[in-house]
C-alpha cells in the first residue's frame, strides 16, 4: 500500500515493506496529482495508511497441512520497483536544502532554467555519466563564453554532488575537463590609478553632478562593493573628527535588485559586515554631502531615487570610462578601457598592496575571510597600521588633486 504526503515544495511517495517499515521513494513529486499517480503503481489506494493496517493482529495458528501437500517456497512481497528520479524531481527538492543570499538564488534559478533543465530536467540522475557532461560542456563552450560556461558547471556539479551525497547516484559526473584547447590565459583584472580615478569622477560630475561622482571616490577609496554603497543609508556613515567611518550592517547593509525589485538585506557574506575607516578628505566631502541632500540613502540618482546598477553603468559609467561624445560637441577619450565599477575595489585593493599593508588589514578592509592564515584570527588590526593605511589614501587624494593640476590647460596651451 502506498500513501502520499506533502514534503517542502514538493509531494512524496511512502509505501510499507514487507516487514511492516515504511519506506519512502527518493526524491519528490511536483505535483500531487504526479505524486497520485506514481504512488497508483505500487499498489493500494493513494492516501493514509489505514489504522487497521497498523493495529496489531490476533494471533491464531496456521491451517494444518496435509502430509502429502508439495512444498512451495515462499516470495516475499515488494512493492513496484520505484521510477527513477530526473534531474529536474531532484532540483525542485534540492532548492530547500540550499542556504544563499538572494541574488546567488537568482543566479542559480536564472542557470537551471536556462541550461541545466533543458538539456538534463528528464534524465534520470543516476544515468549521467562523466562523458555526458563532457560532451554538453564542449557543446556550451562552442556557444558561450568561458565565464559563462564555467558558472554553468559549478553549479551543475554542486548539484550532482548534492545528490551523490543524498545516495540518488554513485559519485559526480561533472570532473575536471581533460584535453586541449580549453586552457584559458588569466586576465588581469583592469584597476585604476588615483590620478584616473579623479578624472572618471570628473566626468561623472559633469554627466549627472556631486552626489554620483562622491560615490566614484568613496568606491575607490574604501573598496565597497556596489551594493553595500547603494543600500549606504545617512546613519551608518559616521563623519564626525573622531573615528569617521561607514558602518555595512550584518542584516541591511547591502541594496539587492533581483528580478527588478530593490531591497534590502544582508551583504555578500558574514565577512562583508565590517566597518569601513575613512581618511580625513573623504570624511569632510561625506559629510558636506549629507548637509546638501536630506535623502536617507548617501547616494543617489538625481531625482533622489535609489541607484539602479545597469541604469548608472549605461548613462554614467560607459561614457565616462570608455570615451564618448558631448551634446555640444567635447570628445572625451577613453580613460580605461575595459574598466568596471568593481575594478575600483580591485584598485583599492592594488593600493594598499602598493602601499605595503598587510594581508590582514586588507582583508579586513574589504571584508574578506584569509584562508589558511593564522593571522585571521585576529579580531583587531593594530592602531598604527589602520593610521598607515588611512594615511597613504590621503597622500594619493592629495597627489590626485595635484596630478589634476598640473594637466590643466592654460590659455597659453591652446594657442
Amino acid at each position: 500500500m502506498a500513501w502520499i504526503e506533502k514534503h517542502g515544495r514538493g509531494w512524496r511517495v511512502r509505501y510499507w515493506n514487507s516487514d511492516g517499515t515504511a519506506a519512502t521513494v527518493p526524491g519528490t513529486f511536483p505535483t500531487e496529482e504526479e505524486a497520485r499517480a506514481h504512488a497508483a503503481t505500487l499498489g493500494g489506494t493513494p492516501g493514509p495508511p489505514p489504522a487497521v493496517f497498523l493495529a496489531p493482529q490476533p494471533q491464531t495458528p496456521p491451517p494444518a497441512i496435509p502430509a502429502d501437500t508439495p512444498a512451495v517456497q515462499a516470495q516475499p512481497a515488494h512493492p513496484a520497483e520505484a521510477a527513477p528520479i530526473t534531474v529536474a524531481q531532484w532540483i525542485e527538492e534540492w532548492w530547500d536544502t540550499i542556504d544563499i543570499g538572494d541574488n546567488t538564488l537568482a543566479q542559480y534559478r536564472s542557470i537551471t532554467k536556462n541550461h541545466i533543465l533543458p538539456r538534463w530536467g528528464t534524465t534520470p540522475i543516476a544515468d549521467i555519466t562523466a562523458a555526458d557532461v563532457a560532451k554538453w560542456t564542449k557543446q556550451l563552450r562552442e556557444n558561450y563564453k568561458p565565464s559563462t560556461v564555467t558558472a554553468i558547471r559549478k553549479l551543475f556539479s554542486l548539484i550532482m554532488a548534492d545528490a551523490a551525497d543524498n545516495g540518488l547516484r554513485d559519485g559526480n559526473p561533472v570532473r575536471r575537463h581533460r584535453g586541449r584547447g580549453h586552457a584559458h590565459p588569466r586576465t588581469e583584472r583592469v584597476w585604476a590609478t588615483e590620478q584616473e580615478v579623479n578624472e572618471i569622477a570628473r566626468r561623472i560630475l559633469t554627466l549627472a553632478g556631486p552626489n554620483q561622482a562622491l560615490l566614484i571616490i568613496t568606491a575607490a577609496y574604501t573598496g565597497m562593493r556596489w551594493g553595500e554603497l547603494a543600500g549606504l543609508r545617512r546613519e551608518r556613515c559616521h563623519t564626525g573628527a573622531l573615528n569617521p567611518r561607514i558602518v555595512i550592517d550584518p542584516e541591511v547593509g547591502a541594496l539587492h535588485e533581483i528580478n527588478g525589485q530593490l531591497s534590502y538585506g544582508q551583504p555578500k557574506t558574514a565577512s562583508s559586515a565590517r566597518t569601513v575607516t575613512l581618511p580625513p578628505f573623504l570624511a569632510a566631502l561625506l559629510a558636506a554631502e549629507l548637509i546638501r541632500s536630506r535623502a536617507k540613502p548617501v547616494f543617489t540618482t538625481i531625482t533622489g531615487k535609489h541607484l539602479r546598477r545597469s541604469g548608472f553603468q549605461r548613462r554614467l559609467w560607459a561614457p565616462a570610462v570608455n570615451g564618448t561624445t558631448l551634446p555640444d560637441g567635447t570628445v572625451w577619450k577613453p580613460i580605461k578601457p575595459g574598466l568596471t565599477f568593481h575594478g575600483l575595489r580591485h584598485s583599492h585593493k592594488t593600493w594598499m598592496i602598493e602601499d605595503g599593508i598587510p594581508d590582514v588589514a586588507q582583508a579586513r578592509r574589504l571584508g574578506h575571510r584569509l584562508q589558511d592564515k593564522i593571522d585571521d584570527v585576529y579580531s583587531h588590526v593594530a592602531a598604527s597600521v589602520e593610521q598607515r593605511l588611512l594615511g597613504a589614501l590621503e597622500t594619493r587624494w592629495q597627489r590626485a588633486l595635484d596630478g589634476a593640476a598640473s594637466t590643466e590647460i592654460t590659455p597659453e596651451d591652446g594657442e
